[in-house]
């Protein structure tokens, strides 16, 4: 296996491991890219390496108690960054998984928490959603284990396993005095690229596209279906990126090429002054109407997307404030077949906006309300279009 850049979002369960580790935008594919993982095992080799990639790679300089931390966990604990982690083999193996289209889980987002693992994002239709499991909501035991005492790597892992098997959660949320107890059964998750259909709406014909998140063929699929909409005369389009989760860096650009034909798309900066710009490059389907929908789980590549349309004036946006995921990670292999995965820089809209910790703001806002199975923020992008 190689390496692996990412600007993501919680790290689909993470989109599995971006549901597991946190917002993501990846730069490339992991399992796709060349370096070879260290040959050298054991705890000294393994503290080395981490040491020499976040020395060279980490895009801020590092505090001393990283540099003299005796284990990887206090090194990555000294960060005091939420999207860089040591993975574990089989943590690392689900990212590569992922990267292919699919898992097995039961659709949560996760983060580290004090008491367990914290809900930042449920993946509708699937089991957790099924269930009520709400954003803000705190994972506190797994079939009975407490994961206060838990490594967030040890945590993760067991919310893992095969499709079809059951896992036992207990659950607090704010407001309710005792812990919820849940029963899920894992299934498989497959993480499709794009899904379209054409709408009708006040008499003229739209292209609705849903992008759940940024994997390989990507791009291609997006264009494929606009090019041929584009043919049949269908000049409106809704492209929604909400609970998009990020995914590669190179699919969220040529997404955006598809759409803006001059410009900056994204840079990217890291340590030492490097840095690395993203243009539209003159293919951009002529004539289109668009909308983007957006929410507050659309992070880190569908950002990219969002924020550049936006900039470009290429679209309007419509729904909430997005993550603000802002940062790229690359994923390293480390002895032992895990892998680090480390911020390596942070990423800038046309014209120096910054997206970490602001999100992208939409034109149009709109939020569905939970009392009604009407999509509002759909309605509300049709009848912007409508009106352009």
């Amino acid at each position: 296996m190689g390496r692996r850049t990412l600007i993501r979002t919680v790290g689909l369960v993470a989109l599995c491991v971006a549901f597991a580790s946190g917002y993501e935008l990846h730069a490339r594919s992991v399992a796709h890219s060349s370096a070879p993982a260290p040959s050298v095992n054991g705890p000294h080799a393994l503290r080395r390496t981490v040491l020499a990639d976040l020395e060279h790679h980490y895009y801020r300089p590092l505090p001393p108690a990283a540099m003299h931390a005796h284990w990887v966990s206090g090194m990555v604990a000294a960060l005091h960054d939420p999207y860089t982690e040591y993975l574990p083999p089989a943590l690392y193996q689900d990212l590569v998984d992922i990267e292919d289209g699919g898992y097995s889980g039961v659709g949560v987002a996760l983060t580290h928490g004090h008491r367990g693992l914290i809900v930042t994002a449920s993946l509708p239709g699937l089991p957790a959603s099924k269930a009520g499991i709400q954003p803000g909501d705190v994972i506190v035991s797994i079939d009975g284990t407490a994961l206060s005492g838990l490594s967030y790597a040890d945590a993760v892992l067991m919310m893992h396993g095969n499709p079809g098997t059951s896992v036992r959660l207990a659950v607090r949320r704010q407001g309710v005095d005792h812990p919820l107890v849940l029963t899920l059964v894992r299934q498989p998750v497959e993480v499709r690229a794009v899904s379209s259909r054409v709408m009708t709406f006040q008499g003229h014909r739209y292209l609705y596209v849903r992008v759940p998140g940024f994997v390989d063929h990507t791009a291609e699929h997006v264009r494929s279906i606009v090019e041929n909409a584009h043919d049949h005369g269908i000049d409106r389009v809704v492209l929604d990126l909400r609970g998009n989760l990020g995914g590669l860096l190179s699919q969220a650009v040529a997404v955006s090429q598809v759409f803006v034909n001059q410009g900056v798309i994204v840079e990217t900066s890291g340590r030492r002054g490097h840095t690395a710009l993203y243009t539209a490059n003159d293919t951009a389907v002529p004539g289109l109407k668009v909308a983007v929908l957006v929410d507050g789980i659309t992070a880190s590549a569908a950002e990219v997307v969002a924020g550049s349309l936006q900039r470009a004036r290429a679209a309007v946006v419509v729904g909430t404030r997005t993550y603000g995921k802002g940062t790229v990670q690359s994923v390293w292999p480390v002895p032992g077949g895990g892998a680090l995965k480390l911020t390596v820089a942070v990423f800038r809209l046309a014209g120096g906006v910054q997206v970490n910790g602001r999100g992208v703001r939409p034109d149009v806002n709109s939020s569905n309300r939970p009392t009604t199975p009407a999509d509002e923020t759909l309605e509300a992008a049709l009848a912007t279009l409508a009106r352009g």
